[in-house]
């Protein structure tokens, strides 16, 4: 049994799930798109947007080592192979828009090609969707047994 206690470790896992998600959805479903809405100049806009991805990139990195320590200090879902698979997922994906596809982004708005900046938005833009599907399914497995 953890020293956390029995009811205390799945409650915090529960919460940093939540968390993770959350703001997952957040940004990309709500502050992402109302920026562009909201601020009539479309550079500024994705500038504070690229800013939130980034750090949601580096919220994920965080919650989800957090998440691989909490997990193997009691047996939860999140101990289970679907469940580390589902973590690994959804903190990764932001990592790889991030540090791979950032970058090439960056370069694309320089150069002023514009096709391939939005070529390389769709993939950014698919791997955040991707880890906001991951983490869906992840607060899905965490509560499935909690039923």
């Amino acid at each position: 049994m953890s020293s956390l206690g029995p009811t205390v470790l799945p409650r915090l896992l529960s919460v940093l799930v939540t968390f993770w998600a959350g703001s997952l959805w957040t940004i990309c479903a709500v502050v992402a798109p109302s920026l562009f809405s909201v601020i009539g100049d479309r550079h500024l806009a994705g500038q504070v947007a690229a800013h939130l991805f980034r750090a949601e990139a580096f919220i994920g990195l965080i919650v989800g080592v957090v998440l691989f320590a909490l997990s193997a200090l009691s047996p939860t879902t999140l101990s289970t192979r679907r469940g580390r698979v589902l973590i690994a997922t959804t903190a990764a994906l932001p990592l790889i828009s991030q540090a791979g596809v950032g970058p090439l982004l960056d370069k694309a708005r320089a150069a002023g090609d514009m096709a391939r900046f939005g070529m390389l938005h769709g993939v950014a833009g698919a791997l955040f969707l991707l880890a906001c599907i991951s983490a869906l399914l992840l607060v899905w497995e965490f509560n499935r047994r909690a039923e």
